[in-house]
């Protein structure tokens, strides 16, 4: 189980917020609704919305998201006297340093693939419009904007490149803190303990 410490220090690596805002769709309130919901406990959406002097609705959708992202989980509960379901939800992040690792290795794969066109590519932009077009791109519709019409320019991507270049290393070196290492156990079936034994012609 994952430290409450760790999960704080976790929350304030700035990769780790980069992933989960990604997961909230760049909505910075979640921020705040995780951190409330990890400092209570557990807590009905209503009882988030008023400390946060949010809209409940805000603070559900958010809820809802973190929900999928199997950071948060919740246990309804029916009024009978009113017919209404109450939910109480509470911080479920001990996969979080998994999840923080694996989207942020995909990102990684998706920089690597997007700095390996860069690199690989001609491009041409339209100065009105400011979009970017790959060479083929720019040469199926005669070097002009299909937008405005107007021609298209040669673009240099020196500056793109070097942008990627710099988010991979600072996701490369992210990954490597510390913080997101996650220890291995054995495996154990019906109390018995695995042994470890030596593959033939295998060093161990």
């Amino acid at each position: 189980m994952v430290s409450k410490k760790k999960l704080y220090e976790i929350l304030e690596n700035p990769l780790a917020q980069q992933i989960i805002l990604d997961i909230l769709e760049d909505n910075i309130e979640g921020l705040d609704v995780l951190s409330t919901l990890m400092e209570l406990g557990e807590a009905t959406d209503d009882e988030i919305a008023r400390q946060l002097n949010m809209k409940l609705n805000t603070v559900r959708k958010i809820l809802y998201k973190l929900y999928d992202a199997r950071l948060v989980d919740y246990t309804r509960e029916k009024e009978e006297d009113i017919n209404w379901y109450t939910y109480t939800w509470k911080p479920t992040l001990d996969k979080l340093p998994w999840i923080v690792k694996k989207r942020g290795q995909e990102l990684l794969k998706k920089l690597r693939e997007q700095l390996a066109v860069e690199e690989n590519s001609m491009f041409f932009y339209c100065p009105r419009c400011e979009i970017k077009y790959i060479f083929e791109e720019a040469m199926d519709c005669g070097f002009r904007c299909p937008h405005c019409g107007g021609a298209l320019k040669e673009y240099d991507n020196s500056r793109d490149i070097e942008l990627l270049k710099n988010q991979i290393k600072f996701i490369e070196e992210e990954l490597k803190s510390s913080i997101f290492h996650i220890p291995t156990t054995s495996v154990t079936s019906k109390g018995r303990r695995r042994s470890r034994r030596r593959v033939k012609g295998v060093k161990t």
